[in-house]
Order: C-alpha cells, then sequence, then structure tokens
C-alpha cells in the first residue's frame, strides 16, 4: 500500500515510478553501454548495462587469423623471407592480416586490411563485469590501379564467452569522396555468433565519385557495429564506430581513373635478368654514388616529371651536350646511352660531363661486372652504356609501372631492382 502511494503522488506530481530510483551512471571504460530493460532477461541475469567496447589486435587474435590463413589454399600465413608483411610492398590482403604490427590498418599500396577488437560485455549495476562477448572483425581489400570500385571480404571471429550464449553483429560503413560502404555486410541483417566461431561470409563495397581531373582524393572508410543480446524479447543493441583505411584515387595516371589503397612510397621494381645491362647502371648507381647522389632509394626516391619538352631537354644534357658527349663504345653491341637518375624525373638532366661513366658487361651465370670509365668520386649521375634494346625496354618497364603504381606528377618513386 505503501509503494502504491508513492507512485501515485509520484505520477501527481508529473513524474514516473522511474523517477523515483534512478538509474547509477553508466560504467566508465568499458565503451558504450545501454541500460538494460526491467524484467528483460538480460535484467533477470542482474544486468544493468550492456556495453561495447573498442580494443586493439592481441596475440591472440593473431594466432587465431594465421591459423585460419594457413588453412586457405596460395596464402602463406608467415612473414616472406623474414619480413612482416606490413612491410612487403607485394603483400596480399590476407598476409597482411596476419601482420605483428599491433594497429588495427595495416596496408601497402595495392592491399589493406583493418583488423578491429570489439567487448561485448554485461555489467550489474555495482560496475562489475558478469558476463562478456570478445570478436574480431577483419575486412581487407585489394585496390586494382585500373579500376574505380573495390570490395571487401568480411571475417568474424568469436572467442571464448563468459556468461553470455550469443551475440548477433551487424555491420555497416561510409565513405568519402565515394559511394559509401554499399548495403551493410550481410544483406543488413546481421550474423549470431556463439563462442569460438568463423564467419567469413560478410562482404561490404564502395566506387569512388573520382573520374579525372584535379588532384589526388582520398577515401575515408568508416565502419558502424551493432552488437545485439540475444534476448529475444527485449534485445539491447549496442553502438561501436572506427576509422579504416583510406583509398586515394586519380584520374591523371594513364586512360583512365584508378585508386591505390594508400598514399605509400611508389616502387618501380626492374629485374636484371629482363632488362640487363640497364637494370645493372641503376643499381651500380644506387651502391655506388656519394650518400647524397644515391637516388632512387626509400630515403632519396625520385621526383615524376611527366612533361615530355623538359625530358627531351635532360636527356641532352645527359648524353649529347658538349664539352664530352656520349661516344658509344664498339666492344657494346648497338650501344646507347642511358642516364640514372632518369630524364624524366626531377633530379635528372646533369651534364653527362659530370656523371660517372660506366660499362655493365655480363659474365655468365647471371653474374656481372661494371668498367668504369669516368668517375670523380663525387659524382651526382651515371651516364652508361646499354644495349638499345635493355635501353629502351626499361624505359617502357618505368612507364608501366608509373601507371600500375599512379605516380602521379611531382610525386615521389622508389627504384627497386631485383635479380
Amino acid at each position: 500500500m505503501t509503494a502504491l502511494a508513492l507512485t501515485a503522488a509520484l505520477l501527481a506530481l508529473g513524474a514516473s515510478p522511474a523517477a523515483a530510483a534512478p538509474l547509477s551512471a553508466a560504467p566508465e571504460g568499458h565503451g558504450t553501454c545501454t541500460a538494460t530493460i526491467p524484467g528483460s532477461k538480460l535484467a533477470r541475469q542482474g544486468a544493468t548495462w550492456a556495453c561495447v567496447k573498442e580494443r586493439p589486435v592481441t596475440a591472440g587474435d593473431l594466432a587465431r587469423i594465421r591459423a585460419r590463413t594457413a588453412a586457405a589454399p596460395g596464402v602463406a600465413a608467415t612473414p616472406r623471407d623474414g619480413v612482416d608483411p606490413g612491410d612487403d610492398p607485394d603483400a596480399s590482403p590476407e598476409a597482411l592480416c596476419t601482420s605483428d604490427k599491433r594497429q588495427d590498418v595495416v596496408s601497402n599500396r595495392h592491399a589493406y586490411c583493418v583488423r578491429h577488437g570489439i567487448v561485448y560485455a554485461l555489467m550489474d549495476g555495482q560496475d562489475n563485469v558478469i558476463g562478456t562477448a570478445p570478436l574480431l572483425v577483419t575486412a581487407r581489400s585489394a585496390v586494382e590501379y585500373n579500376k574505380v570500385r573495390w570490395d571487401e571480404s568480411i571475417t568474424v571471429y568469436s572467442y571464448e564467452f563468459t556468461n553470455v550464449k550469443s551475440v548477433k553483429l551487424s555491420l555497416s560503413s561510409s565513405c568519402t569522396v565515394c559511394t559509401g560502404g554499399g548495403p551493410p555486410a550481410w544483406g543488413g541483417g546481421g550474423i549470431t555468433l556463439s563462442a569460438n566461431q568463423t564467419d567469413e561470409t560478410g562482404h561490404l563495397s564502395y566506387e569512388t565519385t573520382t573520374r579525372g581531373g584535379g588532384e589526388r582524393s582520398r577515401s575515408q572508410i568508416a565502419y558502424q557495429s551493432q552488437t545485439e543480446s540475444a534476448d529475444a524479447l527485449y534485445p539491447i543493441i549496442s553502438y561501436g564506430q572506427w576509422a579504416g583505411p583510406a583509398v586515394a584515387c586519380d584520374g591523371q595516371v594513364g586512360n583512365g581513373p584508378g585508386c591505390i589503397a594508400t598514399d605509400n612510397l611508389a616502387r618501380v621494381t626492374l629485374s636484371k635478368s629482363r632488362f640487363g645491362a640497364a637494370a645493372v647502371a641503376y643499381e651500380w648507381a644506387q651502391n655506388n654514388l656519394s650518400g647524397n647522389n644515391a637516388m632512387g632509394t626509400a630515403k632519396r626516391p625520385l621526383t615524376r616529371d611527366a612533361d615530355d619538352k623538359r625530358e627531351r631537354s635532360r636527356r641532352y644534357y645527359s648524353c649529347e651536350a658538349p664539352p664530352k658527349p656520349f661516344q658509344p663504345d664498339l666492344t657494346v653491341v648497338d650501344d646507347s646511352c642511358d642516364e640514372f637518375p632518369f630524364a624524366r624525373t626531377t633530379q635528372g638532366g646533369t651534364l653527362g660531363d659530370l656523371c660517372a661513366e660506366i660499362i655493365p658487361r655480363a659474365i655468365g651465370g647471371g653474374a656481372w661486372r661494371v668498367d668504369v670509365v669516368r668517375n670523380s668520386g663525387v659524382a651526382p649521375c651515371v651516364r652508361a652504356h646499354v644495349p638499345k634494346g635493355e635501353n629502351t625496354g626499361a624505359g617502357g618497364e618505368v612507364g608501366r609501372k608509373v601507371q600500375s603504381e599512379r605516380v602521379l606528377d611531382g610525386e615521389a618513386y622508389q627504384v627497386v631492382i631485383t635479380p
């Protein structure tokens, strides 16, 4: 009777019965918390709050990802040549997911993997954790240089649950300078996970609005999650959000627009087995010019200059200008002048008289000898005697790599010589 009278009095004053027993403040340090509903299954279990907290990638996360990746055909789950996939510019999206780097986004210029941990927790009225359901979400994608659309494959790992039978997860995304994340993963319906399960059925898609002209656009991806209790009558939804990768797109390189996964330093790769004396000459320049002149490296990259007129002028100064224009060597078949740094870079065009002059010579079995015709010890460039076919072949490959790496006019890139 006393309780009824008090309720009646509160109603008469315009207050609700809940005002007689105000809910305590949401627990701190547990992320976003939503109050459970009185009389619900969660409330009967002693839960006052359902919380979702973001968490960093753990060693356990990586172990589970690697075990799953190892089971996938054609994908290496261990570092290649001892290099962490996060430092491998050629790593696949799947390999990037296995990186030891403790960060959400691991990427190279053509792929990325997002790894994000979530802890769903039930809290009582004294801020004690009475139930947990840890999850790990990964989103991986390969971004193609000649396409404006890319897709993400979503995998969700669940771990040991404590006093939580199952949770339902929904995932969507947003994207700047593009048409958004498309429909939510799993068609918007979400997936229900119990302890120690893995789901690989999710997908998200994006398409940049950049088509041509202007500067390179950066599309920032962000994710939004909804974690829902399994209470059929009174489900509680907790919300989370986190930042993903930035995908850069432009319409300036090649014959159409395309994208790269990040703004990591571009790489132009040339093999000695394919381009012979030309590649050997560039490698010699990087290894033998003085520290300030060893250009084309990660520390001192080259800078692309797409202007044809300036390219012709630089080549003239390096190969044809007096006082010492290039003179073919009779011991080199179809000899031609090859310059490094390239004439189509802002670093090229040094007067050839100042360059070191070399003759790369194949000595069999893939080995090379470099004869030095002239070298001052502080030369800022190299002028090499290279068969014309290898010279033009290497130049064509540089042009193709500039397109596949989407190197903008004025952008830096590294030259990498491989066997």
